[in-house]
C-alpha cells in the first residue's frame, strides 16, 4: 500500500501519542519542551510521518489572550521544527552534532478555526505531521541543504503546512560560519542573565498575560508602521531551553507576531484578544546577535483595506545597520470562528 494512495491509513494506525521522543533528538534541554511523541521514516530522504502532542498547558505556548481560546500557531510550528530536527538524524542519519541552521521557513494555517480548543476533547492536542523532501543537497556524502514540506492535521483536519529550508553544517564548519561577522567569539546566552531586563511595554497590548512573555520594548508608532527594541529573554526557558550563541529564529517570529498585533491594534483598533496569526514567512540573512541591541521595524502592506481580506504586514530586523530578518505576515479576526472547527470556511482576514 502507498502512503500517497491511502495517506489516512498509514497516519492514523501507526502513530503514537503515549509519549515523547528523546530530547536529543529534538536538540531540547527541558523535558516539559519535547512535544514530538513519533517519528516514521517511510523510505530513505522521501516521505516521512510524526506525531506531536501539543501542550495542554504552558507557560509561554498557553499564555495568550485570545478569543475563543485556540492553540498557537507557533506551538504548531515548534511541534513540526521538532519533527525536522529528529527528521535530520533518523531520516537523513546526520552525525551527531550536526548544527542545523534556519534559512527560509513558512507557516501557513489555512483553516484557524481547527486550532479552537474544546473542553473535554482529548484528541484536540494531537498532531498528525506528514512530511516530504523538497530539495536535498549533498557535500562529500553528507547532506548539507534541505528543504522539508510538512502538512499538518488536528483531529483529521487540515491545520496548514509549513516549509523550512535548512543548512546543516558540522561543528567545525558551523564555528567558522559564527565568525564570519564576528571580531570576537560570541557570547552564550546564559551567561548574559545580568543584563536581561523587563519590557516596559504593558503585557495585554501584546496579546500577553505574563509581562515575561513579551520580548519587544521602546515601541516607537509612526505613520502604519512602528518601531521597537528587541528584548531579548536569555532566562527565558520556552524561548531559551538551553545555551545559544545566538538569538533563536523562533523568538524573532513572535516579536514578529508581536509587532504585527501592536500596528493592527495602533491602526484599526483591533484587539489582540481578537486576532489570530494565520500566516508567516521569514528569511533569516545572518546571525542575530545576543551582545548589540535589535531594532524591529514593522510596515503596513501599503495600498490594503483589512475589510477587503488577507492583508500583508512586514517585520524587518536590524542590528548594526545590518539586516538580520525580514518576515511577512497575515492575520485573521476571530469573532466568527466559534462553531466552525472543522468547516473548512477561514475566519475573515484583517
Amino acid at each position: 500500500m502507498s502512503v500517497h494512495e491511502h495517506p489516512e491509513a498509514v497516519l492514523r494506525p501507526e502513530l503514537s501519542f503515549d509519549r515523547t521522543v528523546s530530547r536529543r533528538l529534538v536538540h531540547r534541554f527541558g523535558l516539559e519542551e519535547v512535544f514530538l511523541t513519533d517519528f516514521q521514516s517511510l523510505e530513505k530522504d522521501g516521505p516521512f510521518l510524526a506525531a506531536a502532542r501539543l501542550p495542554r498547558a504552558h507557560a509561554y505556548y498557553g499564555d495568550h489572550l485570545g478569543h475563543p481560546r485556540a492553540h498557537d500557531p507557533l506551538a504548531v510550528f515548534e511541534c513540526v521544527r521538532q519533527a525536522l530536527l529528529c527528521a535530520t538524524h533518523l531520516h537523513h542519519d546526520a552525525p551527531t552534532g550536526t548544527k542545523a541552521i534556519t534559512a527560509e521557513c513558512r507557516l501557513e494555517i489555512t483553516d484557524p478555526a481547527a486550532l479552537l480548543l474544546r473542553a473535554g476533547d482529548e484528541r484536540g492536542y494531537d498532531l498528525e505531521l506528514r512530511g516530504r523532501v523538497d530539495l536535498a543537497k549533498h557535500h562529500e556524502g553528507v547532506l548539507s541543504r534541505v528543504v522539508h514540506a510538512v502538512e499538518v492535521q488536528l483531529c483529521g483536519a487540515k491545520v496548514g503546512t509549513v516549509t523550512v529550508d535548512t543548512a546543516l553544517r558540522p561543528p567545525a564548519v558551523y564555528e567558522k560560519i559564527r565568525l564570519k561577522d564576528r571580531s570576537t567569539t560570541p557570547p552564550m546566552s546564559d551567561r548574559l542573565g545580568h543584563q536581561e531586563t523587563p519590557s516596559d511595554l504593558p503585557a495585554h497590548l501584546a496579546g500577553r498575560r505574563d509581562a515575561d512573555n513579551v520580548v519587544l520594548t521602546r515601541v516607537e508608532p509612526g505613520e502604519g508602521a512602528l518601531t521597537a527594541l528587541l528584548r531579548i529573554p536569555v532566562s527565558h526557558t520556552g524561548m531559551f531551553d538551553h545555551p545559544q550563541d545566538h538569538l533563536p529564529g523562533p523568538v524573532m517570529m513572535e516579536a514578529a507576531r508581536q509587532a504585527g498585533l501592536l500596528l493592527l491594534t495602533e491602526e484599526f483598533g483591533r484587539t489582540p484578544a481578537k486576532t489570530q496569526l494565520v500566516s508567516l514567512t521569514a528569511g533569516y540573512r545572518r546571525f542575530a546577535e545576543l551582545d548589540s541591541p535589535i531594532t524591529v521595524h514593522a510596515q503596513l502592506a501599503p495600498g490594503a483595506d483589512p475589510r477587503e481580506g488577507a492583508h500583508e504586514l512586514t517585520v524587518e530586523f536590524r542590528q548594526e545597520d545590518a539586516a538580520v530578518a525580514r518576515m511577512e505576515l497575515r492575520f485573521a479576526a476571530t469573532e466568527r470562528q466559534s462553531g466552525k472547527a472543522h468547516s473548512g470556511e477561514v475566519p475573515r482576514a484583517l
